[in-house]
């Protein structure tokens, strides 16, 4: 069926329970007049059609909960948006979006929504998710309305920051001015706000027209989840190596030290080295000689650090008598 332009009529036949299908009209406008009469249609589906844009009196039709804007060819979302307050259904699969607008933000009802299929930048992608499953697409109405209000947030304490920064600036102007140059002054007083003011708003249009929303993550947050993790593992870790540590100090000095003292722990030794084959005997008499070079080797320290503060002694108390 091929439909370029539906009057009344039409669209009531196309109306069933509260869902008006409207998908596979080839429509390159959206009726929205005829739309918002029928008060019923909380259902809209536009899907699979030719939109390439939608009009701003589409925020006419307040009554939309679920919205299908599927398999079309709009390229950006209109900036009033936002005033469809009841959405709670939003399809924009398989689209040419690259951006979306601050309004967004004021969909505080919008429990799902697809972005898949549309030429986002990786950032906004990564926002979105895959959103190939339900939760994925609830996760991606809360994620792209939470980045937005954070953005539309900080847009706004920026203007309100310069705009209190020219007021600021007008005042002290208005203090080093004086009797007949006080009309001229406010005339161009109130250009320049004027004139600020506009760039200030043109920013703000920048701000929703080019950038394209980095991905909404608390980066101190993950760094320090990171770090607290890291830091556990290597806990972990190192507990586990002095424990082992501990264990076979202790093991070792039972083997080594105990037979030297106690005849029949040395009986027992000898008990495991005949069953088991374990060269116990051995470890021990290599044992006993690393612990006898070890504190010949700590005696040797001992001497040559005494000597030498023996001597440094010797020297400072000559000096002192001299």
């Amino acid at each position: 069926m091929f439909i370029r332009r539906m009057n009344l009529k039409t669209v009531k036949d196309r109306l069933k329970d509260e869902t008006l299908d409207l998908s596979l009209c080839d429509l390159k406008e959206v009726p929205v007049r005829e739309i918002a009469t029928i008060k019923k249609a909380t259902h809209l589906d536009l899907s699979n059609n030719l939109l390439t844009s939608l009009p701003s009196s589409f925020v006419d039709l307040k009554q939309i909960v679920k919205l299908d804007l599927s398999r079309n060819m709009l390229t950006e979302i209109p900036i009033n948006f936002g005033e469809l307050k009841q959405l709670k259904y939003l399809d924009l699969y398989a689209n040419q979006i690259s951006r979306l607008p601050l309004s967004l933000s004021d969909l505080k009802n919008l429990r799902w929504l697809d972005l898949k299929e549309n030429p986002l930048t990786p950032a906004v992608a990564s926002i979105a998710g895959p959103c190939s499953n339900l939760s994925e697409c609830q996760a991606c109405a809360r994620n792209i309305v939470s980045y937005l209000s954070h953005i539309k947030l900080i847009i706004e304490e920026e203007k309100l920051r310069r705009l209190n920064a020219l007021a600021s600036t007008g005042t002290d102007i208005g203090s080093t001015k004086k009797g007949g140059k006080k009309k001229k002054r406010k005339s161009v007083d109130k250009q320049h706000l004027d004139m600020n003011e506009s760039n200030s708003a043109k920013e703000v249009l920048q701000v929703e027209n080019k950038v394209h929303f980095p991905a909404f993550i608390d980066n101190k947050n993950l760094v320090n989840k990171g770090c607290f993790y890291k830091e556990n593992v290597r806990r972990f870790f190192v507990s586990i190596i002095s424990w082992l540590s501990l264990v076979g100090l202790a093991i070792a000095l039972i083997v080594v030290i105990l037979p030297l003292y106690s005849k029949q722990f040395e009986l027992f030794i000898n008990y495991i080295e005949m069953n088991t084959g374990v060269p116990l005997k051995i470890f021990q008499k290599h044992s006993i000689d690393i612990i006898y070079i070890f504190m010949q080797v700590i005696m040797k320290i001992y001497d040559n650090l005494y000597y030498a503060y023996e001597k440094n002694f010797e020297t400072a108390a000559n000096t002192i008598k001299k």
